[in-house]
């Protein structure tokens, strides 16, 4: 992982103690708002006067909309709220723009770190990604 993620998962775990993707986006005074998005699209934010909405597609499942949650909220501590809407099929492919790479990174690292360390101590990749309800594809960003 880059020190650029390192640093600002330090930083939130310092600043933050809220304990699911939810209450850290309250906590963070960021609004959630579900909306009808196409598909392909888990969510997106938007930013006006220094006022964030993290934007989820409120037709996919809960578990993969805390992790597009937590995508989001890395964009806004990582990049000021400059993303691409996000998912567009998990933002993965041959090609991963460095952003989404830091996004998903920090996003896992987030979500790992409000989990029951009792139970996930010794789970592999796969079986931690299966235990919260994501694809096998993201393991590229566990480290």
């Amino acid at each position: 992982m880059n020190y650029h993620v390192e640093n600002e998962f330090d930083k939130i775990k310092r600043t933050y103690s809220s304990t699911t993707p939810h209450s850290l986006a309250e906590e963070a005074h960021y609004k959630i708002l579900y909306a009808d998005l196409d598909k392909n699209t888990g969510g997106c934010t938007i930013t006006n006067s220094r006022c964030s909405t993290i934007i989820v597609n409120r037709n996919w499942e809960e578990h993969y909309l805390n992790f597009v949650i937590l995508h989001e909220f890395s964009h806004l501590k990582l990049h000021g709220g400059e993303s691409a809407p996000f998912y567009r099929n998990i933002g993965l492919g041959t090609f991963i723009p460095k952003m989404e790479r830091e996004a998903n990174s920090l996003a896992l690292k987030i979500l790992i770190s409000m989990q029951d360390m009792t139970e996930i101590q010794g789970l592999t990749k796969y079986q931690l990604l299966n235990y919260l309800g994501l694809p096998f594809q993201l393991e590229f960003f566990l480290k």
